[in-house]
């Protein structure tokens, strides 16, 4: 109940509703975008796909560890980059900020069930359409977020999102790189 009572309350007044997830980090409710985070992309990648209740909660739980490992990789290095521009915002409110971006992630469950919907709109075409958008979308949010609740600029909150991205981007592809050289060698 207080998930929704939290919605109408940033859909009333956004800037209030984030000052007071900030001040109040929550570990608990930061969880609950991760978890809703994990199960949008666990839905996304298995839409039409007969997964079992075991497979699924195995996926969510693997993606939520994933998540909020991630999330909080990012927040660090994100709150690391703000420390050095003179700015004072933790790197505990940054993952609950994160935390409550996962909800965005939720976007993904709509794609899922329109490619399921629509034969002709299979996921292979849309999944790129459907990462590009959502991750536009949260890190439009998160930058609005740290605009609203730090008074930072915007350039510097997406160059300060940014920081905490780009490595674990990185250190994402590099793996995807080498097996696709290796393949490619083979």
């Amino acid at each position: 109940m207080q998930l929704i009572t939290n919605y109408f309350e940033y859909m009333r007044n956004p800037e209030q509703a984030l000052k007071n997830l900030i001040e109040t980090p929550s570990f608990k409710g930061a969880c609950w975008g991760y978890l809703s985070a994990a199960v949008s992309w666990v839905v996304f990648f298995n839409v039409g796909d007969e997964l079992g209740v075991p497979a699924f909660l195995l996926k969510v739980l693997i993606l939520l560890v994933a998540e909020l490992t991630i999330g909080a990789l990012i927040a660090s290095l994100s709150s690391l980059f703000l420390s050095f521009r003179g700015k004072n915002i933790s790197s505990a409110q940054l993952f609950v900020l994160i935390g409550s971006a996962g909800y965005i992630k939720g976007l993904f469950i709509a794609f899922a069930l329109i490619s399921a919907a629509w034969p002709w709109a299979s996921l292979g075409m849309l999944a790129p359409l459907a990462m590009v958008l959502v991750f536009a979308l949260q890190l439009s949010y998160l930058t609005l977020a740290l605009r609203r609740v730090s008074q930072t600029p915007v350039s510097l909150g997406l160059i300060a999102w940014l920081f905490g991205f780009l490595p674990i981007g990185i250190l994402f592809m590099l793996p995807a790189v080498f097996f696709v050289w290796m393949i490619l060698l083979l």
